[in-house]
């Protein structure tokens, strides 16, 4: 979350001649709610369980890029989903700096708390570690424009799968 993860996949996917998703973007799409109201009406067991069903969705498409909730590697399937659908990257981001890019955005409903940033520096505690296992690459985007961190993602893909 924050990390520019929807800007630059849009940037990398043109770059590469690929097709956008954003699995965000498909749950709101199928489900016909934002995900404030999904969160609200079902919870977040019911909203993770449309977000595998995104990712089994990108799963039978090529030559896209996807951008997905920082939450969807909390489920073992989903990292499985993510290994099957191609080059996996991290966009690592501190807290403080996801907190100032977030900042004027109430659509998080995981951030809903008392202390967002303690919330934003749990989060990171609990999923870096799973963030790293699922990760081909990482690339750190505190110090890095969008047009740095989309050229470097564009650059290693090409080095991994030749030129696109």
């Amino acid at each position: 979350m924050g990390t520019g993860k929807t800007s630059i996949g849009k940037r990398v996917a043109q770059s590469l001649g690929f097709a956008f998703v954003d699995t965000d973007e498909l749950i709101v799409e199928s489900s016909g709610k934002a995900i404030t109201e999904i969160f609200a009406d079902e919870g977040e067991d019911y909203f993770r369980d449309l977000e595998t069903q995104s990712l089994r969705d990108c799963q039978q498409r090529s030559q896209q890029v996807i951008s997905t909730g920082g939450g969807i590697i909390l489920r073992e399937e989903n990292r499985k989903l993510l290994a099957d659908c191609g080059y996996v990257i991290w966009l690592r981001a501190s807290a403080s700096d996801i907190l100032e890019r977030i900042s004027r955005n109430q659509e998080r409903p995981l951030l809903q708390t008392a202390n967002p940033l303690q919330t934003i520096k749990d989060m990171l505690q609990d999923r870096s570690d799973l963030y790293a296992a699922s990760a081909d690459f990482e690339i750190d985007t505190d110090e890095l424009s969008l047009d740095e961190t989309s050229f470097g993602i564009c650059e290693s893909t090409r080095v991994i799968f030749g030129n696109q």
